[in-house]
C-alpha cells in the first residue's frame, strides 16, 4: 500500500494536565471533485510527531498549511480542553473513494491513533464556454463566463464559474468586480471559489494560459431565461495590468415534468431519508421523538419538512425542531437536514406507525423518485389516570353548557318554590346555606393541593424523562452525522442523568464514574455495575484508541438503552 507521511513536530510548549489523550482526523468537504481542493486537519490534546497514512498516490499536497492551538469548552460540565490543530490543503487527481489516515502521533515511547475518514472524489464538471470571439482571442487577455449546463430544471442548482485566459503567464489580479444574473439571485460561494492554479490550454489553436476564479452555485427563482451580466477586472504581469470586461452569457430554466407526487418536498438532485425515533415502549401520555434525516445534494437547503403519517392515537405538537448541516460545492447544496418532531401517544396497546415517503425530482434521470421508511411498531402501557386532550375538552365542554328547559317545567319549578315550608328566609335557612359553601371551599382547597402535590411529581417525571429522550436523541443524530465527539460524550453524560434520577441525586453537580461505582457495590447491584464499568471502558476504548465504526457506535448505544431499562426495574 502506498503511503505518504506527512511528518511535523508541533513546537508548543503548552503542557496539557489531566486529559486523556485523543487524537481526530477530519476532511472539509468530505466530497470534491478531481483536482479540485480540501482540507485535511489532525486535532489533538497532546505534543509530539505527527504522521498522517494511507493518503493516496494521486494526493497533490497544496500550500497552505496552519497549526495553532484552541480551547473547546463543554457546555454540560463547563470542563476546557486544550487543543492543538494542524491543516493542510490538497488534491486528488483521480476519481474515486478514498479513505485517508489514520493519524499517528508519537509522545515519547507511545503512539497515538486517530480515527480515518472517507472521502469522495467525481469526475471534474465539464463545463459550457459562453462563445469566446475570434477578436477576443487576438487581445492580450480575456474572459468569459462558463455554466456546467445551458438548460436547467426548476430547483436544480447552477454552477457558474469566470475563466479568465491570457497570452503571458499573469502575477496577479486586482478590481475584481463579479458576475451579475437577472432576477438579483443570490450567489452561493463554493470552496476555494477565489484559488487560483494556472494552467496552460489550447483554444481555437492559440496555447494560452488560463485560469478559473469566483466560483457560485446560484438558485434561480421561476422559470425562463436569465441573462449573467459580465465581470470586469485587471489582470497583471509585475507591475504591467491588463483591463479586461468580460462577454455575457444566457441560460435557461425549465419547469418541472408532469405533476409531482403528494409527498414531493421540492428536492432536485439526489436524495436519501433515515427515519429513527427514541422510544419502542412507553406509557400512555408519553411523548416521544420521531427524527427523520434527509441527505443528499442539489438544492436540500430548499426543500419542505416531510410529513410524518400517524395513526389515530398519535398527535404531533408543535413545529418540527430543525438542524442544518450543509455545505455549497460544485454539485448544489451537500449534506444534511435533520426535522425532529415531538409526538404524544394518547392511546394504548401495540401501535403500528406507518411509512414516512418522500419524493424528490432526478434531473439526470429526468423522472421523480419516492423513498420510504420502514413500517415501525411501538408498545404502549395504558395509564387509567390519563385522560386523552379530546376527552377532557369534551368533558369541559359539558360542564359549560346551559340546560334549556320547556317553559312550562320552569313555571312548574317555580310554582314549587313558592308553596316552600317558611323555613326558606330564616335564620336557620342561611346557616345551613352558609355551612355548606364552607365545607364545600375546605373540600376543593385539600383537593387542590393533593392534585397541585401530585401535578407537581408528575410534570418533574415528565420532565426527567423528557430530559433523557433528549440526550437519546441526541446520540443517535450524532450516529448519522457521524460526530464522534458528541457520541461519546452523549454516552456518558446520558448515563450519569439517569443513575442521578434512579438514585435521586439531588443538584446540579456532575457525578464522576467512582462516585458512581461505589454507590452501586454499597447497594450491592452487581450487574448493574458490570455493565455500566463495560460500556463506560468500551467507549474510553473507541474514543482514545480504537477506531470506532457506525456499527460500534450502534452496539455501543443499544448496550445504552439496556442499562437504562435495568435501571426501570
Amino acid at each position: 500500500m502506498y503511503k505518504i507521511l506527512t511528518i511535523l513536530i508541533i513546537t508548543f510548549s503548552h503542557t496539557v494536565l489531566g486529559q486523556s489523550p485523543k487524537v481526530l482526523l477530519s476532511i472539509n468537504p468530505s466530497r470534491a471533485d478531481v483536482g479540485e481542493t480540501f482540507t485535511i486537519t489532525v486535532k489533538s490534546d497532546i505534543q509530539g510527531d505527527l504522521e498522517v497514512d494511507n493518503k493516496p498516490s494521486s494526493f497533490v499536497p497544496g500550500y497552505d498549511v496552519m497549526n495553532g492551538m484552541k480551547q473547546d469548552i463543554n457546555s454540560t460540565t463547563g470542563k476546557v480542553t486544550t487543543y492543538y490543530y494542524l491543516s493542510q490543503t490538497g488534491s486528488i487527481r483521480k476519481s474515486g473513494k478514498y479513505t485517508i489516515g489514520p493519524a499517528f502521533i508519537k509522545q515519547g515511547n507511545k503512539v497515538y491513533r486517530s480515527n480515518t475518514v472517507d472521502i469522495t472524489i467525481g469526475d471534474k464538471i465539464k463545463m459550457i464556454d459562453s462563445e469566446a470571439k475570434s477578436k477576443q482571442i487576438k487581445e492580450r487577455a480575456f474572459g468569459i463566463i462558463q455554466t456546467n449546463k445551458k438548460t436547467f430544471y426548476e430547483g436544480e442548482p447552477v454552477f457558474m464559474v469566470a475563466k479568465i485566459y491570457s497570452h503571458f503567464e499573469p502575477t496577479h489580479l486586482s478590481n475584481y468586480r463579479s458576475y451579475s444574473i437577472d432576477g438579483i439571485i443570490k450567489k452561493q460561494s463554493v470552496n476555494n471559489s477565489q484559488h487560483i492554479t494556472i494552467k496552460r490550454e489550447n483554444l481555437n489553436q492559440f496555447n494560452l494560459y488560463a485560469f478559473e476564479y469566483d466560483k457560485n452555485i446560484v438558485f434561480p427563482p421561476g422559470i425562463g431565461e436569465f441573462k449573467v451580466a459580465g465581470y470586469t477586472l485587471n489582470l497583471h504581469r509585475g507591475p504591467e495590468d491588463y483591463h479586461i470586461i468580460s462577454n455575457q452569457t444566457v441560460f435557461e430554466v425549465l419547469p418541472l415534468p408532469g405533476s409531482p407526487p403528494e409527498d414531493f418536498i421540492g428536492g432536485v438532485g439526489e436524495f436519501q431519508m433515515i427515519r429513527s425515533i427514541d422510544a419502542r415502549t412507553m406509557t400512555q401520555g408519553d411523548v416521544f421523538k420521531m427524527e427523520i434525516l434527509v441527505k443528499g445534494v442539489g438544492n436540500l437547503q430548499n426543500i419542505t419538512p416531510p410529513k410524518p403519517v400517524l395513526p389515530k392515537g398519535l398527535s404531533v405538537y408543535g413545529d418540527p425542531i430543525i438542524v442544518d448541516n450543509y455545505s455549497y460545492n460544485s454539485h448544489g447544496t451537500e449534506g444534511s437536514i435533520s426535522y425532529e418532531y415531538n409526538i404524544q401517544v394518547n392511546s394504548f396497546g401495540e401501535i403500528k406507525i406507518p411509512a414516512t415517503t418522500i419524493s424528490y425530482f432526478d434531473p439526470t434521470n429526468k423522472k421523480y423518485y419516492t423513498l420510504s421508511s420502514p413500517i415501525e411498531k411501538i408498545h404502549v402501557d395504558k395509564d387509567e389516570s390519563y385522560f386523552t386532550q379530546e376527552s377532557q375538552q369534551t368533558q369541559k365542554l359539558k360542564s359549560n353548557t346551559i340546560e334549556e328547559l320547556p317553559y312550562a317545567t320552569i313555571l312548574s319549578k317555580l310554582k314549587v318554590i313558592e308553596k316552600e315550608t317558611e323555613v326558606f328566609g330564616s335564620p336557620l335557612f342561611f346557616v345551613g346555606i352558609f355551612s355548606s359553601f364552607f365545607i364545600a371551599f375546605i373540600f376543593l382547597l385539600i383537593r387542590r393541593k393533593r392534585g397541585a402535590i401530585t401535578d407537581q411529581k408528575a410534570f418533574n417525571d415528565n420532565a426527567k424523562n423528557n430530559a433523557l429522550n433528549s440526550s437519546l436523541n441526541s446520540i443517535e443524530l450524532a450516529i448519522n452525522k457521524k460526530d464522534d465527539e458528541a457520541f461519546f460524550i452523549g454516552i456518558e453524560n446520558t448515563l450519569i442523568k439517569a443513575f442521578k434520577i434512579k438514585f435521586d441525586f439531588k443538584g446540579e453537580r456532575i457525578l464522576n464514574k467512582s462516585e458512581i461505582y461505589d454507590h452501586l457495590s454499597d447497594l450491592n447491584k452487581i450487574d448493574l455495575l458490570d455493565s455500566i464499568k463495560h460500556l463506560f471502558i468500551t467507549a474510553d476504548q473507541f474514543r482514545f484508541g480504537i477506531t470506532s465504526s457506525t456499527e460500534s457506535k450502534q452496539t455501543l448505544y443499544d448496550q445504552l438503552n439496556d442499562i437504562l431499562i435495568k435501571m426501570k426495574e
